[in-house]
């Protein structure tokens, strides 16, 4: 989790020495272990270093190789190969820099397609007089940027953009609307007008005549893998989600795995125990909750640290509130959390730092990355094998303890039917749709503003039964903005701890096996994630394999919303600035019914204003604080 800057005047000026310190010393938490910068003329470079390699002891941010500079945050996993296809001694000890300028050098602005990991950086061409950069395929690491035909900057994160001298800190109501409607789908928004996203998958190039931004990779839904055999498919996830797993464990100290006990983080650690030597422990940190039972899931989290080489911690969440360390949250967070268990992931990498482990595997993305398979349903139903369908509605309903009839509804026959007749029907009972069913609390007038039935309705529509046939289901939920959005809230928590989480099921390899095989390795007899459970037999506790479903955190994240009860009875009868967004009566009564009564809906509803308001009030109106950190060593 380190931190890069990156300062282009494009007017042809000169970069101050102080515009990048000012951008560099607002990333300070990221740099533990040192910082620097470097300018030339119209450009300037900075870097917040963490080790996080064993090779990154050996680097020196920005790194400089002749008419190249390059600072990044990144990790490369296919080291091997980048040295086969550059040339490069495999003996020789080279760092993740050398390895981007020596990429750069070979493939120019086509490099990124070349590698593989997790990184974002920025290479000033100096004889190009150009600023490239680029992002990981599926945004691990976060990028940022803002661009105008005088100025150009980029940075790990938004805080240090709102120190550049052109950067406004004026809100982006679009995006505020879309936080509160639980919309991620925009890679691009943040909650500033002048700041930007770089996407995961893009490079950009920016000089004094342009900027260009371009998708460098992609997913391919039509793309079909057929092996010989189950036991074939279950034999090649197994090496890939191993690989994928491995080349994750570069790592200067002790490494740990985020165990939930759910069927991903289980599967991590397991694997992660297998392939670990057996003198090197495996550090668990798992969130538990005594008075939320039915959100507690200590059952699974037993059957898998029970084995020798793991060392399980166990983080007791229910005395937090949802706005746990609130000054500190805000001194890092450039946007609200919009994460129910924001405050549980929050605590569990301030524990994993105390315990001295600075790299810690975690299972995000793995429903998607393991797809639940349930869109084969409507596709055996579309085409005829109603023998098929009625042998898998039967067996999920022996699963699931549910009538088939209720399943083939549900899953095979919705799935359907247009989402605009859905709704009608919806409407038609009296029951809530779009933006009321989102969020009961918004203005009538900041809704109609902005338009966020339409923008909900674009979000929330479901894929075509002709699109379902081509896997868009699991490609939208791969590459879509809501896996960018989570990524990026957990790096700022993380990098607040100097704690670098990483995701074995964001592997490119892996995800593009999976985009590929038949729905029939997902979903099998009834078992949703098929191919996973299969692959890791004997591995993974009979308890966590043949889980049929996930454990509701709805209790535990109540609990812990309770505990702000004051603060959400005065936001309830004054929202201050929130009253161009909400509505006071309706967040007044939504404030009742959850003390009454609590649900889901009106528990996020709240949450989100809550989580707006306090951003407000400990961010917004600081967005220009000058830092009080030390000017990072500058060299030319």
């Amino acid at each position: 989790m380190s931190g890069i800057v990156g300062v282009f005047d494009r007017g042809g000026g000169v970069v101050s020495p102080e515009d990048v310190h000012d951008l560099c010393a607002r990333l300070a938490h990221r740099g533990p272990d040192g910082s620097d910068t470097w300018l030339e003329g119209r450009v300037g470079l900075g870097h917040q270093h963490l080790i996080a390699t064993p090779e990154a002891h050996r680097e020196r941010w920005p790194h400089v190789s002749g008419d190249l500079v390059v600072t990044a945050d990144a990790r490369l996993d296919n080291r091997r190969e980048l040295r086969e296809s550059l040339s490069l001694s495999p003996s020789e000890p080279l760092t993740e820099s050398e390895l981007l300028a020596a990429a750069y050098r070979e493939w120019g602005e086509r490099c990124p397609e070349h590698l593989l990991g997790a990184f974002a950086f920025a290479i000033w061409d100096g004889a190009r007089d150009r600023l490239f950069c680029a992002r990981d395929h599926v945004g691990v690491k976060p990028f940022y940027y803002t661009a105008s035909e005088e100025a150009f900057a980029c940075a790990s994160e938004q805080k240090a953009l709102l120190a550049h001298p052109s950067v406004s800190p004026a809100v982006d109501d679009l995006r505020v609307a879309d936080f509160l409607c639980g919309l991620h789908e925009d890679t691009e928004r943040t909650f500033y007008d002048a700041v930007r996203r770089l996407p995961p998958a893009h490079a950009l190039s920016v000089d004094a005549d342009g900027l260009e931004r371009w998708r460098y990779w992609d997913l391919d839904p039509t793309r079909t893998i057929t092996l010989a055999s189950d036991a074939a498919y279950e034999r090649r996830f197994r090496e890939l989600f191993e690989e994928a797993v491995r080349c994750r464990f570069r790592s200067p100290g002790p490494v740990g795995a985020a165990l939930s006990g759910g069927l991903d983080s289980s599967s991590i650690t397991v694997v992660a125990r297998d392939l670990l030597p057996a003198d090197q422990p495996l550090y668990t940190f798992s969130n538990v909750f005594d008075d939320a039972p039915s959100s507690d899931e200590r059952e699974f989290i037993e059957s898998v640290v029970d084995r020798e080489g793991i060392v399980s911690q166990y983080l007791f969440a229910d005395d937090v509130s949802v706005l746990v360390d609130r000054e500190r949250v805000f001194d890092h967070y450039d946007q609200p959390p919009h994460n129910t268990l924001h405050f549980a992931r929050w605590e569990k990498a301030k524990h994993v730092r105390e315990a001295g482990v600075n790299v810690v595997l975690c299972g995000a993305l793995g429903d998607s990355a393991v797809n639940y398979g349930l869109e084969l349903l409507p596709h055996l139903l579309r085409t005829g094998r109603w023998r098929h369908l009625h042998r898998e509605l039967t067996a999920m309903a022996d699963i699931l303890d549910a009538p088939a009839r209720h399943l083939f509804v549900r899953h095979a026959l919705k799935p359907m039917v247009p989402d605009a007749l859905l709704r009608r029907r919806t409407r038609a009972r009296g029951q809530p749709v779009l933006t009321d069913a989102e969020n009961p609390t918004l203005d009538d007038a900041f809704v109609s503003r902005l338009g966020l039935d339409e923008r909900v309705a674009q979000a929330r529509d479901s894929p075509s039964a002709l699109r379902q046939r081509a896997r868009t289901w699991q490609y939208d939920s791969l590459t879509g903005g809501r896996v960018c959005a989570s990524l990026e809230t957990s790096d700022v928590a993380n990098a607040a701890f100097g704690v670098e989480q990483r995701y074995p099921f964001t592997d490119v390899r892996l995800l593009e096996f999976s985009l590929a095989i038949p729905r029939s390795q997902q979903l099998n007899d009834g078992w949703t994630r098929s191919i996973i459970r299969r692959s890791l037999d004997g591995l993974l506790p009979e308890t966590v394999q043949w889980r049929p479903w996930k454990t509701a955190m709805n209790e535990g994240f109540w609990n812990a919303l309770a505990k702000e009860d004051d603060r959400l009875r005065t936001l309830a009868d004054d929202p201050g600035p929130l009253t161009a967004y909400l509505d006071e009566a309706e967040l007044r009564a939504a404030y009742e019914r959850f003390t009454d009564e609590p649900t889901s809906r009106d528990a996020r509803s709240l949450w989100r204003a809550l989580s707006l308001s306090a951003w407000y009030d400990e961010t917004v109106a600081d967005a220009r604080e000058p830092p009080a950190a030390d000017p990072p060593d500058t060299f030319h």
